[in-house]
This record gives C-alpha cells, structure tokens and sequence, in this order.
C-alpha cells in the first residue's frame, strides 16, 4: 500500500463523505485506517468543503523537496528568533514563542542553526552547549581524585530514597573559568530548578564553605534538607556547612557526575554567559542578574512554568 493517498482514493472519499458514511465506514471501504480518512477530510475543509482535487494538489505541494526552511522564507520570525536565543535554548524559546501565538518546534531552530548558509551565521555560538556542528563527544577521564581529604562523607547511594517531587534537595558544584584559575558556586534546588549563584573570591575551601553559607541561609530550614556535591577538595570544610544550616552534606562517587544531573546541566546552560575560556570571578550583582534570567525561563520539566514560580508555590504550601 502507497504511504500517501492517491487521487482515485480521494475521490472514493469524496463520494462516500457525500453519501454521509463514517469515517470508519470509509476507511474500511478505501482499505485506510479511519484516523487517516479524518485527517484528510478535516485538513482539507471538512465534510462540507472537502474537494478531491484540491485535497490532492495541496498534498503534492506539500510534499514536494527540497523546501524552502521556514526561518529563510520569514526575515521576521528568524529575527524574533535570533533575539530569543540571546538568553534562551530553542525549547523554552519555543513556548515563548507559542504563547506569542507563534507555532515553530525547537527542531525547525536547530537544523537552521547548523545548516551550511544559515540566516542565523554564528548564532550558534548562543546555545548553552555551543558547538559548530552536531556531534557526539568522547568522555575523557581524568585520574582518580583521594576522597582523604574530605574524611568520613556521606555517599550520595547511602540518602534514603527522594519522594519524587519532595522539596528542599539540593545539588551543588563549581563552574569554572580559563585554566581552573577562577569559579563560581552554583546551587540548584531539585523539584523547583531554582538556581542560585554565588561569587567567589578563591577557591579554598573555606570561601566555598562561606558562599555555600550565604546562599543558603535566606532559604526557610525545611526547603534545605541536603544537599549533594561532587568529591572536590573546595568543600572539604563541609562539616561547617551542617553545624551552621543543619543541611546534611552528601557527595557523589568519584567520577559520577550523573549523580547530580541537575546541577551539571545548569552549568551547561551557564556557560552562555559564564564562558569556559574567561574569568569568573564576577561581582555578585552580575551572577544574580544571570541567576534571575535562568530562575524566570519557563522548564519543560516545571510544565513550562518557570523555576521562581515554582519555589513561590514551594515556599506557600510547606510553611
């Protein structure tokens, strides 16, 4: 059987739509399945303006290649797209977009972006994770770091099982500058995906601890619970950590960076407008200002709600 409808199976649609059968009666008749006789019949002017003619000099054109891409066909639509991406992926851009009452799928965004002769040319650089061409990654593995240091931790395997949507769990790590030579603190709370930054003078691990400290201290005690880092020397004074906030501080296995997916993709986001190659140590009115960009961009995790949003409703219901 042909994958698209032919001319003399819409014209036995026609007929069977002016004699008023189902549309199952007519799939049955024209050997296709009812959903696909609906779909033609209501994409083509329904039961009292569908035209076989018509119906298929629209399906032809349709799916005639090669297309022109729609970001090239509308100037208007890629400049309101290209200003998007100046602070958001194409996912979140296309719910911003959508409810503009502009329809467009973060996959039209993608391919244009790396598309040879693309209306956006360097746009791509804007995404989060930017890259000229799309690609898989080899992961490199440094040596394996002395968790000594540290002394007796919690692993993160050892937390009791979260409550899928239970508040005050957070991850928490560096994002660092040029060379290692410079970082930030970055916090994120698990059911809200709220971010908090925190600027760092060093990286000792008592500036880390004090940082760490400070963001943490406005949030309501029972929106702290834990939070889990990675095996890094920069939070070697986390026993202060418990004593001042009662947070209990646990760390991922070495080398285990899935444990705490969340705040690894937010640095990802980040180096939009923290990049890899540049000085991080930024005045804390800066990092808030980026904060506040990530903490009012709509999730498709939250249901396309944003992160502030989300911990107002957090802090409103568990007080």
């Amino acid at each position: 059987m042909a994958h698209r409808l032919s001319r003399a199976e819409r014209e036995e649609i026609r007929v069977c739509v002016t004699r008023g059968w189902s549309y199952r009666r007519i799939g049955c008749h024209v050997g296709r399945h009812w959903s696909t006789v609906q779909r033609e019949v209501v994409r083509n002017g329904g039961r009292d303006g569908y035209v076989a003619a018509a119906a298929h000099q629209r399906a032809e054109t349709l799916a005639a290649r090669p297309k022109v891409p729609r970001l090239v066909a509308d100037k208007l639509l890629a400049r309101r797209v290209r200003q998007g991406l100046e602070s958001m992926s194409p996912a979140p851009l296309c719910r911003v977009l959508a409810d503009e009452g502009i329809s467009i799928s973060p996959e039209t965004i993608y391919r244009e972006l790396f598309r040879d002769g693309s209306v956006f040319d360097d746009a791509w650089e804007r995404l989060a994770h930017a890259r000229r061409y799309r690609k898989r990654r080899n992961r490199r593995h440094g040596p394996r770091r002395d968790s000594r240091p540290l002394g007796h931790i919690r692993l993160v395997t050892t937390r009791r099982a979260l409550i899928p949507d239970e508040p005050g769990h957070w991850e928490g790590d560096l994002i660092v500058g040029a060379d290692n030579r410079s970082a930030a603190v970055v916090i994120t709370e698990r059911t809200s995906r709220r971010v908090l930054l925190g600027a760092l003078r060093s990286q000792t691990s008592r500036e880390v601890t004090r940082v760490v400290i400070e963001l943490l201290t406005d949030i309501p005690p029972h929106l702290r619970q834990t939070l889990c880092w990675d095996q890094g020397r920069e939070l070697a004074a986390w026993p202060n950590i418990e004593n001042t906030l009662g947070t209990i501080i646990y760390f991922c296995h070495p080398r285990s960076p899935w444990q705490k997916p969340l705040v690894e993709h937010t640095c990802g986001l980040l180096r939009r407008w923290l990049p890899r190659n540049t000085n991080l140590y930024r005045p804390q009115p800066d990092l808030d200002t980026i904060a506040h960009t990530l903490n009012t961009t709509p999730r498709r995790s939250l249901n396309w709600t944003t992160p502030n949003t989300r911990y107002a409703q957090l802090v409103a219901t568990t007080t």
